[in-house]
């Protein structure tokens, strides 16, 4: 295998038909599903591979929890490297940070159990404070540790701070020789907590190949290119049922059990999965693996569909390996490359113009008193650079969006300055959805506009995201002219 370009290949070379590759591509269009990115491996080759423009290769997407599977393998090498075991007492790493006398429900915890999500915690304690571990470890505890899975995003993070301790660095820069640059998945990142500790739990910015290559290291128990990686064995360890789920609320593709920060999932599979539609799906035992990058916070089971999208499409349509390729329709290949490569950010169904647009454009609506405090708006439906407007005292806000296309801008609502992507549709002739995607952070923005008869105005705002998940803003107004 090339470390640094995958081979591509055709999906039918690889056992794979191109009409389930673009049956997923359409089944998770018409469920809405908003995804920015996902590739198909078989074999360690890239069978297929679709980026929704704007969104590209090269972009940096947050993934969130699946950086909880990458603390995970870090962990493999430092045991492999002999700077920690899997039975070592977490408080024994921390005895500076400790409160009083040491409940003995937390002694008792261990490495493995804060890989098992089976901690002394019934849930992720507070970050609201500068020292996350100390707060993990001084929480009353609730349950021995290692008798139920209980999601805990602190127990992840006190992983990196365990690591960064044995080995001296952040676990970025302990990964990088080791793991990143051997995979060669490029240029990635890792947000910190206050005290300079890689977020165990989150944090990771990668591509889609990365996330890629990832999975299929462990589909090769830990060997890339000829060399190990990770401990031998250590991958079946990671990702077999080690503890099971179903007294938890988590449901991801039916309760199947979990290993060390990965999911079990069914037809012998696993799963290493991020908030939002971040996934890494393996499936052994038919040397495949499929990775998504999306925004799905508008859905409470958005992660599940896309899921099942895989199953019902690429999945129903492996075609088994045999000495002899698969021969498909002649054009089948090369007409589903031609559609992936045009793929585009999911918008709702409608047109570009309004009979209103020309009547609407520059005119100014005065706003009623509304959360966020705007005065007034006004929309541009001609030219250049269109959008809305939106004015707070001296203050000009710009929304920018094209009409049924895509265009740059920044958003407005998060004051953070972050690079956005607008785009526009009438859905019929009095209602105009704005939809606005942001990559980083991960944040959508749907806006509602329906111009009322009497030169009222209603624009609904629902955000789904890191930033402002389950946010909705009602701004209301009159024209007077």
């Amino acid at each position: 295998m090339n470390q640094d370009r995958l081979e591509r290949i055709a999906p039918e070379k690889a056992g794979i038909s191109s009409e389930a590759v673009w049956a997923f591509v359409k089944q998770a269009e018409e469920l809405g599903i908003p995804l920015h990115s996902f590739m198909l491996l078989r074999g360690g080759r890239v069978a297929a591979e679709g980026y929704y423009g704007p969104f590209e290769a090269e972009h940096l997407h947050p993934i969130f929890s699946i950086s909880k599977s990458i603390t995970s393998a870090a962990v493999g090498i430092a045991i492999g490297e002999g700077l920690l075991k899997l039975s070592d007492k977490v408080s024994d790493f921390f005895p500076e940070k400790l409160e009083g006398e040491l409940n003995p429900y937390t002694a008792m915890m261990t490495v493995e159990h804060l890989l098992l999500m089976a901690t002394v915690h019934p849930k992720s304690t507070s970050t609201q404070m500068e020292d996350w571990v100390s707060g993990f470890l001084n929480t009353p505890p609730t349950k021995l540790p290692g008798t139920s899975f209980a999601y805990d995003t602190t127990g992840t993070h006190t992983l990196c701070a365990i690591l960064q301790k044995v080995t001296e660095m952040t676990v970025l820069e302990y990964l990088r020789p080791r793991l990143f640059d051997p995979l060669g998945m490029g240029e990635l990142w890792w947000e910190s907590c206050p005290l300079g500790i890689n977020k165990g739990g989150s944090g990771v910015r990668c591509t889609t190949e990365a996330l890629a290559r990832f999975g299929q290291l462990y589909l090769q128990d830990g060997v890339w290119n000829g060399t190990r990686i990770l401990p031998e064995g250590w991958a079946g360890q990671s990702t077999g049922n080690r503890i099971g789920t179903y007294g938890t609320r988590m449901m991801l593709d039916g309760k199947h059990g979990y290993g060390y920060q990965f999911w079990r999932i069914r037809n012998n599979g696993y799963c290493a999965l991020g908030m939002g539609g971040q996934l890494i799906i393996v499936l052994p035992e038919q040397e495949l693996v499929f990775v998504t990058l999306a925004n799905t916070l508008e859905y409470r089971d958005g992660q599940a569909r896309i899921l099942e999208c895989f199953w019902s499409t690429i999945h129903a349509g492996l075609i088994q390996r045999t000495d002899r390729p698969y021969s498909p329709e002649p054009q089948a290949a090369e007409e589903l490359s031609k559609r992936l490569a045009s793929l585009s950010l999911f918008m709702p169904a409608g047109k570009p113009d309004s009979p209103l647009s020309r009547g609407i454009a520059g005119r100014r609506w005065e706003l009623h008193p509304n959360r966020s405090g705007y005065e007034a708006c006004e929309f541009v439906l001609e030219g250049e650079r269109t959008g809305l407007l939106l004015q707070k005292g001296s203050d000009r806000t710009e929304l920018r969006f094209g009409l049924g296309a895509w265009t740059q801008g920044m958003e407005p609502f998060m004051g953070l300055g972050a690079l956005s992507y607008g785009a526009a549709v009438w859905t019929d002739e009095r209602t105009l959805v704005v939809t606005v995607h942001v990559f980083d952070p991960l944040q959508l923005f749907t806006l509602t506009c329906r111009f009322l008869e009497g030169d009222s105005l209603s624009i609904q705002l629902i955000a789904a995201g890191a930033q402002m998940n389950d946010h909705e803003e009602h701004l209301t107004g009159c024209s007077y002219g």
